[in-house]
């Protein structure tokens, strides 16, 4: 890298600090190393996500199963924002991450990767909220959660409204059966009771009275 640094620091309408490009910037540029303390992960663990204002962020670079770099004690690349069409990716190599050039990248333009970030707990709405994505792409996915992450949980959550869903089908279906067997049921009291399905209506009383008043004239 050139002993100039392409880079320079200041407020992002992404979210909080962002880093930008201090000139224009080649397409393949090592343009900034990720650098940090390298810790273990269960010291990870301790460090835990931060969260700020409902947004949660994190300046943990996993190397491997076993090492992670800290960022918050490393140098400017800890700033760089998620963004879903990003104009820059992560490269590792050996147990040095830097962050290069996906495309040219005029002088002034916001630097950003995509986080891919894994969430290990379930993906809730709160956790979709904390991890929610600004980057105002027009192809945003709306989270700095990994694409697979966030399509297996809808899967899983598709999967469990069809079962939710059929398990109320099964039920009315049921109560259903139940209604038109006690229906039955009622009819069947009426037909035995009346001879026949039809119910007969009484007569009047009145009309009864006249009938045995009338007298036939031949």
């Amino acid at each position: 890298m050139k002993s100039q640094p392409y880079h320079i620091v200041r407020n992002s309408k992404i979210h909080g600090k962002g880093v930008f490009a201090k000139g224009p910037i080649r397409k393949g540029t090592k343009i900034i190393e990720y650098t940090g303390d390298i810790i273990s992960m269960d010291d990870a663990d301790d460090i835990g996500i931060q969260t700020v204002d409902g947004h949660s962020h994190t300046m943990l670079f996993t190397i491997d199963d076993e090492r992670v770099i800290n960022g918050n004690t490393g140098g400017d690349a800890k700033y760089i924002n998620h963004s879903c069409s990003p104009n820059c990716e992560t490269v590792l190599y050996g147990d040095k991450v830097f962050i290069e050039a996906l495309r040219s990248i005029p002088k002034g333009e916001e630097l950003t990767y995509d986080y891919h970030l894994v969430v290990e707990e379930k993906i809730t709405d709160k956790i979709l909220k904390e991890f929610a994505c600004f980057c105002g792409s027009p192809n945003c996915r709306g989270s700095q959660i990994d694409p697979e992450t966030l399509k297996k949980a809808a899967t899983k959550k598709a999967k469990k409204e069809e079962k939710k869903r059929k398990k109320k089908e099964e039920k009315a279906a049921k109560k259903a059966e139940k209604l038109k067997k006690k229906e039955a049921k009622k009819l069947k009291k009426l037909k035995e009771k009346n001879g026949s399905g039809v119910l007969k209506p009484k007569k009047d009383k009145k009309d009864k009275k006249k009938k045995k008043n009338k007298v036939e004239v031949n």
